[in-house]
């Protein structure tokens, strides 16, 4: 079996993922979630970097995260600097926010890449199911474009 696949999968399915959305305008956390759990992946919220630590803390172990970096408290580069995802493995970072990130800041902070808001939630959807199978670790970014109202 290759990387990213499960037992039962078939090449058409995604596997599923687990998900920190790490987002403070909770409506578009909510329907962005909605989205990811009805195409079958286990996705939590947390509305602050200090609730994802404690998340973490608590045993949640997401396969990938999405990162907002204007949050109240600890800003999302904040929570990169703590350390709180070396217990959750590492798991890869996708930038998604209102703020422009340059490229060079992604990689400062070892992101998988970076998704501007307003986005289309099939753009977040891709990026999640077809991250698993990224065996070459190329960072993934979304360039401005048509995006829905989100």
């Amino acid at each position: 079996m290759g990387s990213g696949e499960t037992p039962g999968a078939t090449p058409s399915e995604p596997v599923p993922a687990r998900i920190l959305l790490i987002e403070d305008d909770l409506p578009l956390a909510h329907i962005v979630a909605k989205h990811l759990r009805a195409r079958g992946h286990d996705a939590q919220i947390a509305a602050s970097a200090e609730e994802a630590a404690e998340q973490i803390a608590h045993g949640f172990r997401p396969t990938i995260v999405l990162l907002d970096i204007n949050l109240p408290g600890d800003s999302g580069w904040a929570f990169l600097r703590s350390g709180a995802l070396e217990a959750a493995g590492k798991p890869p970072v996708f930038v998604v926010s209102a703020t422009t990130v340059p490229p060079s800041r992604l990689r400062e902070f070892g992101c998988a890449g970076y998704l501007p808001k307003p986005f289309a939630v099939s753009t977040l959807i891709e990026i999640v199911e077809r991250h698993p199978s990224d065996a070459d670790g190329a960072e993934t970014s979304v360039p401005q474009g048509e995006f829905d109202a989100f």
